[in-house]
C-alpha cells in the first residue's frame, strides 16, 4: 500500500488531473438538484394499506383539501355573505381546485310533509334582519355545516378546498396556494378593516415544510463552511491548510449533489441532512490526516515533503480506509427502510463517504504538495491548551479508572430504564415551532371549527344498491356515532346524514325525524328526487360502496393508532353481513410510516452494529480488541436514547436516523484508537506506555474531530423543521460521549481489564 500511495506522489500532478476529471462530472450536475416542492415522498411501497387508500381516492375522489378561514362578529350579514360567495366563486375558478364547499355554494334540502327539494343554501343574500336570523338558525342547526362550513358561534366561515392528485407535478401546491393568496389579498386592499384569512390544511402544510427544507439549505451549507473555516484555523492556524481542507470538502460535498443530480434524488427533509454531514465527516479524515504533518516529521526525513507526507499518509491510510468503510455501512444499513426518502439518504450518504476517502487520498496529497509545500507542517511545540486537556483527562482517566467503570455502568442502566419512556410517534403539528404561520394556522382553525387531521371508513358490499337498504345504513350510522364520540374529533360526515337530512325535510322539517327510515322503497325514492352532487363524496354510483369521513385534531401517531384501533375494535362487534368494512385515510398513512420507521430503526441498527463488528474484527485482527470496540461505542448510543425518554424527544422520520447514523461515525475514532493502540502493544510496549502514547499522537485528531462532528450536526438547530433541530442536537450529543467513550472509558476500561501489562496483549 506504501508503494502505491507513493505512486500517487510521485505523479503528483497526474493524479490531481484525474481526481478533477473523475469529480467534474458530478461537480457539473451539482448546481441542478432540486428541493422537492412536497412531501408526499414520505409513504410506503408496496403496501396494501397504502394500496387500498389510493383505491378510495379514485372512487371517491382525492381527500387532500384546504381550509380558508374567517371570522367576523356576524357571518351572516349581506356585506359578510356577499364576501364568502365572491371569493368561492373566485376560488372555484382556479384551473388546480378539483372542489369548492362553502355556505356560498353548498346544497341544502328543503321540505314538507308532501315533498323535498334541493337547492342552494344560499341562493340569495336577504337584506331584512328576519330573514339573515333565518338564514343563521337554518346553518347552525345543520350537523353537515357546523365545525365544517360555519363555527357554532355563526362568527367563523371556512372555505373547503378540494385538489387534485397531480404526482407528477411538484409546483402544484405552491402555484394554487400562491393564486389563493393573490384572490385574498384583494379583499384587504385599500382597508383599514382588514380581514385575516387563515389557510390551514395539509396542502399548506405539505408546501410550508418544502419552503422551509429550502431555507435550512440556504442556512445549512454556508454556516457549516463558516464554522468549518474558524473551527480548522483555529486549530491548526494555518492558512494553507485551513484553505486546503476547504478545497478538500469542497470537492467531496459538490460531487455528493452531483449523485442527487445524476440519480434523480431530491433534496427532501430527510436528504437536506446529507451536505452538512459529508462536510463535516470529509474534514475528519482532514483533520487525522493534518494532525500528522509535525514539523518534527520534515525535519526527520530531511525536509523531503514528498517523502514526509508519504509517512504521514500511511499512517493513516488504514485507520481512514477502517472508518470509511464502517461509516458507510451505518449509512447503508438503512437502505432496508420501506420508506423512500430513508433509502435515498442512504445511497447519497454512502457515496458521500466513498468521496470522502477517494479524494482525501487522491486529491488532497497532490494538492499538499502543489500548494502547501513545507509550510503545511506545523510546528505544535508551543501550543499547550490541547497536550493539557488531553494529559488532564488521561490523568484523571488512569487515577480513577475503577470509579469511570462504575460510572459509566450507572449511566448506561440509568439510560437503559429511561429508553422505556420513549414515545414513537409522528406529530404533524409539532413539527413545526410555535412561532411558525403553519402551527399558528393550524392552531387557529382548529380552536375556532377543527382539526384538519383525516381519517376515513370504507364500508364496501357485493351487492348493487346494497346501501339503500335501512339496515346497511343503519351500520354506517353507528360506526360514525362511535367514531363521533372519541376525544379529538371534531367532524364526522356520512351518507347517513344525507339520508337524515332528507328524512327530516320530507317531514315538514321537524327534527324527530332525523333518523334513518325503515323503509328501503322510500329511501330509493329519495335518491331518485335528490339531485345534488355533495352525496357523491360519500356514497358511488351504484350505491355499493360508502365512505364515511372524519376530520380530528389527533395529530399524534400513537393517539392516532388508538383511535384506528378503537373503531376497529368497535367494527367487530357489529353485525354485517355482506359488508366489507375498513379504516383508511391519512391517519392510517401516518401510523403505517412511523411503524416502519421503528422497525426500520431497529433493523439497521443491528444490520450495522452485527457488521460493523465483524469489520472490526477482521481488521483489527483481535478478539479482545473487537470486544473493546463495542464499549465505546455503544455507551453513546445507549445515552442518546435515555436523553430522548429524559426529554420527551420522540422517535420519528428525523431521530430514527440516529442510531445506525451515530454508530458508523462514532466507531471512526474508536478504529484510530484501538489501531494505534495495538501498533504500540506489537512493538513491546506496556500497557501503560501504549496508552501514553495513542493519546499523544492520537488525541489531537479525536478530539478535533469530534468538534468537528458537533459543528456539523450543530448547525442543524437553525432549522424550521423540529425533527431536524432534534436529529441535529442528538446527534451532537452522541459525538460528544463517543469522545468521552473513546479517550475516557476505553482507556478506563484497559485498564481495569485482565490482560498482562507485558506485550501484545490488550
Amino acid at each position: 500500500m506504501k508503494t502505491k500511495l507513493n505512486f500517487v506522489l510521485q505523479h503528483h500532478l497526474f493524479f490531481l488531473a484525474v481526481s478533477l476529471v473523475f469529480a467534474l462530472p458530478f461537480l457539473l450536475g451539482a448546481p441542478f438538484v432540486k428541493t422537492v416542492d412536497n412531501v408526499d415522498y414520505f409513504t410506503i411501497d408496496k403496501n396494501d394499506d397504502m394500496q387500498f387508500y389510493d383505491q378510495i381516492k379514485e372512487v371517491f375522489g382525492n381527500d387532500e383539501f384546504f381550509l380558508i378561514a374567517f371570522k367576523k362578529p356576524d357571518i351572516f350579514t349581506p356585506d359578510n355573505l356577499r364576501m364568502l360567495q365572491q371569493i368561492t366563486d373566485e376560488i372555484d375558478g382556479i384551473e388546480e381546485v378539483r372542489e369548492v364547499k362553502s355556505l356560498a355554494n353548498i346544497d341544502d334540502t328543503i321540505g314538507d310533509d308532501a315533498s323535498f327539494e334541493v337547492r342552494k343554501f344560499l341562493e340569495s343574500i336577504p337584506d331584512d334582519p328576519e330573514s339573515l336570523a333565518a338564514l343563521k338558525k337554518s346553518a347552525l342547526n345543520n350537523p353537515l355545516y357546523i365545525n365544517n362550513l360555519i363555527s357554532k358561534d355563526g362568527t367563523t366561515a371556512a372555505i373547503v378546498v378540494f385538489t387534485f392528485k397531480r404526482d407528477g407535478d411538484e409546483s402544484y401546491r405552491r402555484v394554487l396556494i400562491d393564486k389563493c393568496h393573490e384572490i385574498l389579498n384583494k379583499y384587504n386592499e385599500g382597508k383599514t378593516d382588514k380581514t385575516s384569512f387563515h389557510i390551514a390544511g395539509w396542502t399548506a402544510t405539505n408546501l410550508y415544510l418544502s419552503q422551509y427544507l429550502k431555507s435550512d439549505m440556504g442556512i445549512f451549507i454556508p454556516l457549516t463552511y463558516v464554522l468549518i473555516t474558524l473551527c480548522v484555523y483555529f486549530i491548526f492556524r494555518n492558512i494553507r491548510l485551513t484553505l486546503l481542507a476547504l478545497a478538500n470538502i469542497s470537492m467531496c460535498v459538490g460531487s455528493t449533489m452531483g449523485v442527487f443530480y445524476h440519480l434523480g434524488i431530491q433534496l427532501n427533509n430527510v436528504t437536506t441532512i446529507v451536505p452538512p454531514l459529508i462536510m463535516a465527516l470529509a474534514l475528519c479524515d482532514t483533520v487525522h490526516i493534518f494532525a500528522h504533518m509535525e514539523r518534527n516529521v520534515l525535519v526527520r526525513f530531511n525536509n523531503n515533503k514528498r517523502e514526509a507526507l508519504l509517512h504521514v499518509i500511511s499512517v493513516v491510510f488504514v485507520p481512514c480506509l477502517m472508518t470509511t468503510v464502517t461509516t458507510a455501512l451505518g449509512f447503508i444499513s438503512l437502505y432496508i427502510s420501506d420508506i423512500p426518502p430513508i433509502r435515498q439518504f442512504s445511497i447519497t450518504a454512502s457515496c458521500g463517504m466513498l468521496f470522502e476517502f477517494i479524494f482525501s487520498f487522491i486529491f488532497l496529497p497532490p494538492m499538499i504538495l502543489l500548494f502547501g509545500g513545507e509550510k503545511a507542517f506545523i510546528e505544535y511545540s508551543e501550543e499547550k491548551w490541547v497536550p493539557g486537556i488531553l494529559g488532564w483527562m488521561h490523568d484523571l482517566t488512569k487515577k480513577y479508572a475503577r470509579l469511570i467503570v462504575l460510572m459509566t455502568f450507572v449511566l448506561v442502566a440509568g439510560a437503559i430504564w429511561q429508553t422505556t419512556t420513549i414515545k414513537v410517534e409522528t406529530n404533524l403539528l409539532e413539527f413545526f415551532k410555535k412561532s411558525s404561520p403553519v402551527r399558528q394556522a393550524l392552531s387557529w382553525v382548529e380552536a375556532e371549527l377543527s382539526g384538519i387531521s383525516t381519517l376515513d371508513v370504507s364500508l364496501k358490499a357485493e351487492d348493487d344498491n346494497a346501501f339503500l337498504e335501512p339496515d346497511n345504513i343503519k351500520v354506517i350510522d353507528a360506526v360514525q356515532t362511535f367514531i363521533k364520540q372519541w376525544p379529538g374529533v371534531d367532524v364526522v360526515n356520512s351518507f347517513a346524514d344525507f339520508i337524515k337530512d332528507i328524512n327530516q325535510s320530507f317531514h315538514n322539517e321537524d327534527t324527530a325525524h332525523y333518523v334513518i327510515p325503515d323503509s328501503g322503497p322510500l329511501i330509493a325514492q329519495y335518491m331518485l328526487l335528490y339531485d345534488s352532487e355533495d352525496v357523491n363524496d360519500y356514497i358511488n354510483e351504484d350505491y355499493s360502496h360508502a365512505r364515511i369521513a372524519a376530520r380530528t385534531h389527533v395529530y399524534s401517531s400513537s393517539e392516532q393508532r388508538e383511535l384506528i384501533e378503537g373503531i376497529k375494535k368497535f367494527i367487530s362487534t357489529l353485525d354485517h353481513p355482506g359488508l366489507q368494512i375498513r379504516v383508511t385515510g391519512r391517519a392510517v398513512s401516518d401510523v403505517l410510516v412511523i411503524d416502519s420507521l421503528v422497525n426500520g430503526q431497529v433493523s439497521s441498527l443491528l444490520l450495522a452494529a452485527g457488521i460493523i463488528l465483524g469489520v472490526m474484527f477482521l481488521v483489527l485482527r483481535s478478539v479482545s480488541a473487537g470486544c473493546l470496540s463495542i464499549i465505546p461505542n455503544l455507551f453513546p448510543i445507549i445515552l442518546n436514547f435515555g436523553i430522548m425518554g429524559l426529554f420527551n424527544v420522540p422517535l420519528n422520520t428525523a431521530t430514527s436516523l440516529i442510531s445506525a447514523v451515530a454508530l458508523g461515525i462514532a466507531v471512526d475514532d474508536t478504529i484510530h484508537f484501538l489501531y494505534e493502540y495495538i501498533k504500540q502493544r506489537q512493538t513491546g510496549q506496556s500497557r501503560d506506555a501504549s496508552l501514553d502514547r495513542v493519546i499523544t499522537r492520537k488525541g489531537r485528531a479525536i478530539l478535533t474531530s469530534s468538534v468537528i462532528l458537533c459543528i456539523g450536526f450543530g448547525v442543524m438547530v437553525f432549522s424550521k423543521f423540529i425533527p431536524i433541530v432534534n436529529f441535529g442536537v442528538l446527534s451532537a450529543v452522541i459525538m460528544m460521549t463517543a469522545l468521552i467513550g473513546d479517550l475516557v472509558i476505553l482507556p478506563a476500561v484497559i485498564y481495569v481489564g485482565p490482560g498482562s501489562k507485558k506485550t501484545k496483549n490488550i
